[in-house]
């Protein structure tokens, strides 16, 4: 038997995470959610889902759904901002043959076919105002005619609907009925934003991965500690579902199996090359997160530019214990450009750092060392290290 999200339970054979009903999560705020869920489900009452797009609106119909006393019924989800207006009416409540150019056969509508269930409308709020009246007389008293009939149908549903809009200020525009929005908004369960409750990030991400290994065959997967920082870091616009995919991606391309790392995120991200680089750049900066002095003549800007090139590609060789192809992947340029630099520079790794093996004038080389730089009268080293900086090439 196929497995739906709703058949899910809070602790499966593959996910011992904290959440409900589907839903993970141990922030605050989505256990204010459980329990809204919790005590609402059972009711017949009429709920509107708010959120960004992403967060999981639909995952919350369903619970609510199977938390009454329709679950044994049909569950309809109906996207409302995918349905052009023109034929919104017929899928929402049917329509008889010969109704319109193309209506062949008769049709039954979605209301119809969730009669005993529940029906889920989602992105309530792209629905024309035309359009909210006849909805608004389905929801007083259930009843409503198949395009081109005469004859009233009656439907008993739960209507649950969701919107990532702002259905009061909306009404308050005009462009969404009071009426209607006073039907929809009974109880109005807020879904919070991935953003706003990051402590959750790993926790999703994990079941996520137990979900793909156990359902799409992919290997098991844990994330390394910088790519879990990478992912409590990024904001994630849409939200849970952009999370999904990313994970997805990242699992099926995984460089080191059974471990993602930051390699196998997208650079969006801060992954990829960016997070190869990362290392070197964070060092560097660690280093040099001293405020340049400029004094009372100024800075030298080129033994400023040199002594920071210096070191980043000292920083490199390091971490890419000498190995020049490497050192140079890591700084994402060709190796004959970092071959080619060096020799120009004269610099050679001995003992764990660049030095001069090529003779290089002391003013010169003054400025390849971090710290305050003088200048020498006339400007003679400043000039120095700009010729010696530009013989060298970027």
């Amino acid at each position: 038997m196929t497995r739906t999200v709703r058949d899910i339970p809070t602790k499966s054979s593959y996910s011992a995470s904290p959440g409900y009903m589907g839903l993970v999560g141990a922030h605050e705020s989505m256990r204010s959610v459980f329990e809204l869920i919790k005590r609402v489900g059972p009711a017949h009452t009429a709920v509107l889902v708010t959120g960004e797009s992403g967060t999981g609106k639909e995952l919350v119909a369903r619970a609510l759904h199977d938390l009454s006393r329709r679950k044994s019924r049909a569950f309809v989800p109906v996207h409302c901002g995918a349905i052009p207006e023109d034929l919104l009416e017929s899928e929402l409540f049917g329509h008889v043959k010969g109704a319109f150019t193309g209506a062949l056969a008769q049709r039954t509508g979605r209301f119809q076919l969730a009669n005993g269930g529940s029906i889920f409308l989602d992105e309530i709020g792209e629905m024309s105002p035309r359009f909210q009246v006849k909805l608004l007389r389905v929801l007083e008293d259930g009843s409503f005619e198949p395009v081109g009939s005469t004859a009233t149908l009656h439907t008993d549903v739960r209507v649950i609907a969701a919107t990532h809009r702002n259905l009061r200020a909306m009404a308050r525009e005009g462009d969404f009925r009071e009426d209607l929005l006073y039907r929809l908004d009974v109880v109005e369960i807020a879904l919070p934003a991935l953003r706003d409750r990051r402590e959750d990030i790993p926790i999703i991400a994990e079941s996520f991965l137990a979900r793909l290994h156990e359902s799409r065959g992919l290997p098991h997967c844990t994330l390394s500690e910088e790519t879990r920082r990478i992912l409590m870091a990024y904001d994630w616009p849409g939200n849970v579902r952009e999370l999904r995919n990313v994970l997805e991606r990242a699992a099926v391309l995984a460089a080191v199996p059974g471990v993602l790392t930051p390699d196998d995120l997208p650079s969006s991200l801060g992954g990829g090359k960016a997070a190869v680089a990362r290392p070197v750049v964070s060092a560097i900066a660690a280093e040099s997160g001293r405020p340049w002095d400029f004094g009372p003549e100024g800075a030298d800007f080129y033994g400023e530019l040199e002594s920071f090139e210096r070191r980043m590609i000292n920083r490199a060789l390091q971490l890419a214990g000498g190995s020049k192809r490497e050192a140079a992947r890591l700084l994402q340029v060709n190796r004959t450009t970092l071959l080619e630099k060096l020799k120009r520079r004269g610099w050679e790794l001995r003992g764990g750092s660049l030095e001069p093996h090529l003779p290089v004038t002391p003013s010169a080389w003054a400025g390849l060392r971090p710290g305050p730089v003088g200048m020498a009268p006339g400007g003679e080293m400043v000039e120095q290290r700009r010729t010696a900086y530009a013989a060298g090439g970027r």
